[in-house]
């Protein structure tokens, strides 16, 4: 008997708009060294860089220094803040939670590796009444390495019981598709997140879809189990209409 397939997700930028509650986080820690705030437009497209990233932007945009000592308490203020607050404004891209659904029904086990960590991704998707839907929720943390390294993606699909032979993994940055490049699994980029992505990064992609309303189960089926082509010149017609 078969293993079923697994579609394995990122977090942040690809399930879940996460920016508000991270750029919040960021302008606390500003607020309390006395420096001007970034504001979420300003800090949405580096929102998925980490804390610390975070911290230097919103130092250098004041023009001040951060030296060792600082950017440690910063970025324990930083994470206690954005734990404490981390699904006030954070929401699911529209289509999500029936995306979830159609793969479910279709016999997915449902993934998450995320280089957030292990218990602030659990916490996020536990605020927003998703963790029970997932086999495994794996962050930065849960292994000794973590995405682009194919420790990571590997061992999510341990937990969850799965196979990279019959895999998908569904992200919205080069680290997503260069994870799931490395252990021979096709990727889904969702193209509405903010990561920055050129046409070699794109180019990695089996397909791009603009909406999770795109994401056909039937069609990605094919995908994680290699039954069809899955170049860009060979994807399945619902996929090839979806990516247009």
């Amino acid at each position: 008997m078969s293993v079923a397939p697994t579609a394995i997700f990122d977090l942040d930028g690809t399930l879940v708009d996460t920016a508000p509650d991270l750029a919040a986080s960021l302008d606390h820690c500003l607020a309390a060294a006395g420096l001007p705030l970034a504001g979420l437009a300003r800090i949405r497209p580096h929102a998925g860089h980490g804390a610390q990233a975070m911290l230097r932007l919103g130092y250098d945009w004041a023009g001040a220094p951060l030296w060792g000592d600082e950017l440690a308490g910063q970025t324990a203020r930083f994470l206690a803040f954005y734990e404490a607050n981390i699904a006030v404004s954070s929401k699911l891209y529209p289509g999500a939670t029936d995306a979830l659904d159609r793969l479910a029904s279709a016999g997915f086990r449902l993934a998450v590796c995320t280089n957030k960590t292990e218990r602030l991704a659990r916490l996020l998707l536990a605020g927003l009444g998703l963790d029970a839907r997932f086999s495994a929720i794996c962050g930065a943390d849960t292994f000794p390495a973590r995405k682009p390294d194919p420790v990571h993606i590997l061992g999510t699909l341990a937990q969850a019981g799965g196979e990279a032979s019959r895999a998908v993994m569904i992200g919205d940055s080069r680290t997503d598709l260069d994870a799931a490049g490395a252990v021979a699994m096709p990727s889904v980029l969702m193209d509405f997140g903010d990561a920055a992505l050129d046409a070699d990064d794109r180019a990695k992609a089996a397909l791009i879809l603009p909406s999770f309303d795109a994401l056909d189960a039937s069609s990605l089926l094919c995908l994680a189990t290699g039954r069809r082509p899955i170049d860009a010149h060979h994807r399945p017609p619902l996929l090839a209409a979806a990516a247009e």
